[in-house]
Order: structure tokens, then C-alpha cells, then sequence
């Protein structure tokens, strides 16, 4: 190499300085307190999974606990859940029971009612037929002591002179209707009973248009139990409207006739 350029070479890159005699202190790491942060980290973490995995197992078994307490509760009303299945399933089998008592009950009351019916209309048509042997008096003053029976007969003479003798013997019970009222007041009126029907019958129709009776202020009717009485009320318009039309109208007991037939009150 050319000497110039060695030259040149040392003004570009100087000469290093010379080597000490002794190496520099090489400087200490501070392991012991980085060492010391670490454990010491490492130790909280420790403790900090530690509390965390005591907490979850405690968490755990108090869990296990609810649910074996909330599987003993379920199984407790799975077993009343049954029980009631079985009084419902029980009870249901009395009410099945208890339905076809009823509607046995149900046909033996109808049965009745049907029996109870026809048992009415027969005792209504018995009592019907033992009044048709009475008759009624109105308007016959009371007097005290007095001999009713004999004043009956004694009216029943004067509607049919041609029985006088045989109406003694024909009149049967006679009494006065209700309780004794006041003096003043009107008079009760006299129920009396044939032996027969027939001069029963002859005295009824001779009462219809008596002369005597109207002069006397006096009234005979019929004995009509209370279903004829209230059937003549519910009929009585049809005849009163009969006899206006100049037809023949009249009653046998709670039944009207119109010519000669029978006629209903309307439903």
C-alpha cells in the first residue's frame, strides 16, 4: 500500500485507545429483589386461586345440597302428586257412582210424581163426587139455640111441596160454615147433606129459578171443592158468553157444557 493512503486511511479511521490494564467492573444484577417480586407474586396468585377454588367448592356443595333438598322437595310432591291422583281417581269413581244413584233417584221421583198426579186426581174426583151430595145455604139469619137442621128442611119443603114428608127423613147433617161471628155481621151460611141424590138433585133444580128463595133473600149452590171451584172460575167466561148467544150452558161439578158439550179453558 502506498504510504499516502495509509495516511489517508488513519485521518478516516483514528487509532483505538489503548487497552486499560484492568477490565471495568462488570455491573451486578439485582436478582434478588426481581427473584423476591416474582415468589411474592406468585405466592398471591397462589393464595388468590386457592381462596377462588375453596370458594367454588364451597359454592358446590352448598349447590348440592339446594338440589339434593329441591330433589327430596320434587320427590315429596311426586309422592302427594300420586296420593291425589288416587283420591281424585277414587272420588271421581263416587261421583261416577253417585250420578247413576241419581238418576235412578231421578226416574223413581218421576215415577212418584206421575203416581202422586193420578193420586190427586182421583181424590179430587172422590171429593167431587162426596160433595155432589151436599148442598149450600146463604143468607139464613142465626139465631141463638137455633134448630138449623129443621129450618133447612123447612126451605127444602117449600122448593119441592110434593116431597114435604120424605125431606125429614132424606135431610142428613146440616151445620153452619166457619167460626160464630158478631151480631150484625153476615150470616154464615149452611152446609147440609142428602141421603139421597136424587131429592139432592130435584131440590138443586127447583133452587135455580125459586121465587121463595128471592123473597127470603136466600141463595142455594153447590158444595164445589176448591180444584172445581177454581176450574168454574177459569170457565166461567166461555158460559157467561154461551148464555149471551142464547145457548144452554151450565156446570156439573168443576165441568161446563155448552149444548150439550163439554168445553176447556183455554191454555
Amino acid at each position: 500500500m502506498d504510504p499516502t493512503d495509509i495516511m489517508l486511511v488513519e485521518e478516516v479511521f483514528p487509532p483505538l485507545p489503548e487497552t486499560p490494564c484492568k477490565s471495568p467492573a462488570v455491573k451486578q444484577r439485582k436478582v434478588e429483589n426481581s427473584d423476591t417480586t416474582f415468589l411474592t407474586q406468585f405466592q398471591e396468585l397462589s393464595d388468590l386461586i386457592k381462596n377462588r377454588s375453596d370458594a367454588l367448592e364451597k359454592m358446590v356443595k352448598e349447590n348440592t345440597k339446594v338440589i339434593t333438598s329441591v330433589k327430596d322437595v320434587v320427590n315429596e310432591n311426586t309422592k302427594q302428586i300420586a296420593d291425589v291422583k288416587k283420591a281424585v281417581e277414587f272420588v271421581s269413581g263416587e261421583i261416577v257412582d253417585v250420578k247413576v244413584r241419581i238418576d235412578s233417584m231421578e226416574l223413581q221421583v218421576k215415577k212418584i210424581d206421575i203416581q202422586s198426579s193420578e193420586q190427586e186426581k182421583r181424590l179430587s174426583h172422590l171429593e167431587g163426587y162426596r160433595r155432589r151430595w151436599n148442598l149450600r145455604i146463604y143468607g139464613m139469619q142465626e139465631k141463638e139455640r137455633e134448630d138449623v137442621r129443621e129450618r133447612v128442611i123447612q126451605v127444602c119443603q117449600q122448593l119441592l111441596p110434593d116431597a114435604k114428608d120424605k125431606l125429614p127423613f132424606v135431610v142428613d147433617t146440616v151445620h153452619r160454615l166457619g167460626r160464630k161471628r158478631s151480631a150484625g155481621d153476615k150470616p154464615r151460611g149452611v152446609i147440609f147433606q142428602f141421603t139421597s141424590r136424587f131429592y139432592r138433585d130435584a131440590v138443586w133444580r127447583a133452587a135455580k129459578d125459586s121465587s121463595f128463595l128471592r123473597s127470603n133473600n136466600l141463595k142455594i149452590a153447590e158444595d164445589l171443592s176448591p180444584s172445581d171451584r177454581e176450574k168454574r172460575n177459569k170457565l166461567w167466561p166461555l158460559v157467561e158468553k154461551a148464555r149471551r148467544e142464547n145457548k144452554r150452558a151450565f156446570f156439573v161439578g168443576g165441568r161446563a157444557f155448552v149444548d150439550g158439550t163439554e168445553i176447556f179453558p183455554p191454555a
